[in-house]
């Protein structure tokens, strides 16, 4: 299975929320917390398994909320919140 690094841009504003090791092709559904590349702030997280526990993944410039935490330490992506962007 191939891997790709892409990033994740808010779906209203544009601003750039984080780097992430998409594995496979198809749509992004699932963020896995110990894939993140970027920022460090999200990076740090990778401990974290209990939902209660996760921050809100929103945009830091609106507030655009662009996925839900999960059990497990991952996050369920809000379709059309967010856009994805091929990293070369």
């Amino acid at each position: 299975m191939a891997s790709q690094i892409i990033d994740i841009l808010c779906g209203q504003c544009g601003t750039f929320m984080l780097r992430y090791q998409k594995k496979g092709s198809g749509q992004l559904i699932k963020i896995y917390i110990d894939r993140i590349v970027e920022p460090d702030s999200l990076a740090r997280l990778k401990s974290i398994t209990s939902k209660s526990n996760l921050p809100p993944l929103a945009c830091i410039e609106c507030g655009n909320r662009i996925g839900l935490a999960q059990e497990g330490g991952t996050y369920r992506m809000i379709k059309g919140s967010f856009r994805r962007k091929g990293v070369k």
